[in-house]
């Protein structure tokens, strides 16, 4: 679940997209307090974006995500091996 200006849920995005994994994106309008209706208190209680949900897990916080889209779909990796590369 995210929201078009939320740059954690763009950050997730793009790692989902990047390992071209297939998800379903529902918008959840933060300027309209949506985070804080009854089904999305259900999901997430911190009412933060972007949640992820597989496999019956509800992750929220864009790094633990990424740690996990990482952990579960390692190929291609969304960093290299040699933290030289990075800079």
């Amino acid at each position: 679940m995210a929201i078009w200006r939320s740059l954690a849920a763009y950050r997730v995005r793009v790692a989902l997209n990047l390992k071209g994994i297939d998800f379903e994106e529902i918008p959840v309008d933060l300027a309209a307090g949506e985070q804080f209706s009854e089904a999305f208190s259900a999901l997430n209680p911190q009412h933060s974006l972007p949640l992820l949900k597989h496999d019956g897990h509800e992750i929220s916080q864009s790094m633990a995500i990424l740690e996990y889209i990482e952990d579960v779909w390692p190929n291609p990796a969304l960093l290299p091996n040699n933290p030289v590369l990075l800079g």
